[in-house]
């Protein structure tokens, strides 16, 4: 269950990311605020999460955070409300195996405290009322967004990099797959005779690599989607695998970099299975 309020937590609040203004945002903030705190709550103060076998609405969940000896006022800032890192003291070294050369002394990393605006929030959902109950129109700011976020610090979530991640392998997928499919009926247009004929001229406009001139350059690559050696990239992937980035001479396909990160990947993951 804490796993499923997390998930919703984070669908919802990147929805609102995308679109904090319009009407469907009144019930996204809803959602995301009463998992969120649903979330939280189960995990600092289990008892508080229900009331009569039912689990608590928003307002009443940052009400139990408002009345919790664990969750001090922010002296800086009033309805605030803070829970303090569970793991403040970080080793002065990198742990064993983690590959993070660039963090000299994890001592000094910020402490992940978790704060909880409770009055942004609770302004958010007098606002978000009126819509949601049919008595008109809604409007949120960006300040409830950002509160909202600022929950994810909680170790009971940490899910919205997961949330982002998916959303953009999918978005990626989607556009590659549309990418191809252009392709596809550019070949049917086209007929094979055609194609043959810009394969051949393929390699004339291509830039091959070049020590001076082109020093970044990779040779033409074997197309996806019409077969041909026609495949001009621009450069490779990052991990090395020399997964071409660029555009087909004949065809017209497209690689992006997020694709071409995405099939390295896998190379990759094939290889180490193999082993």
């Amino acid at each position: 269950m804490q796993r499923e309020r997390a998930e919703t937590y984070a669908q919802s609040t990147a929805d609102l990311e995308l679109a904090a203004t319009a009407a469907a945002a009144a019930g996204a903030f809803d959602t995301a605020l009463t998992n969120g705190l649903a979330a939280i709550v189960a995990h600092e103060w289990p008892a508080q999460l229900a009331s009569n076998g039912r689990i608590k609405s928003a307002a009443a969940l940052l009400k139990v955070v408002e009345e919790a000896d664990e969750a001090p006022v922010d002296p800086a800032q009033a309805g605030v409300f803070v829970l303090p890192d569970p793991e403040p003291d970080k080793p002065a070294a990198a742990p064993v195996g983690v590959p993070w050369p660039w963090v000299e002394d994890f001592s000094e990393l910020p402490a992940l405290d978790t704060r909880i605006d409770v009055e942004t929030l609770r302004d958010g959902l007098r606002r978000t009322q009126p819509v949601r109950h049919a008595r008109g129109s809604g409007t949120l700011e960006r300040r409830h967004i950002d509160a909202l976020l600022a929950l994810d610090d909680h170790p009971a979530l940490r899910c919205l990099s997961s949330e982002h991640a998916d959303r953009a392998w999918e978005e990626s997928r989607d556009a590659d797959a549309h990418s191809q499919a252009r392709a596809a009926a550019l070949l049917l247009r086209i007929g094979d005779k055609e194609a043959a004929r810009r394969a051949e001229a393929a390699a004339e406009l291509h830039e091959p690599y070049h020590p001076k001139h082109n020093p970044d350059g990779l040779a033409l690559q074997d197309c996806p989607v019409c077969g041909y050696e026609s495949f001009s990239p621009e450069h490779g992937d990052d991990y090395g695998m020399d997964v071409g980035v660029g555009q087909c001479l004949v065809c017209h396909y497209e690689r992006s970099a997020q694709t071409a990160a995405d099939e390295a990947e896998a190379q990759i993951f094939a290889a180490r299975w193999a082993d």
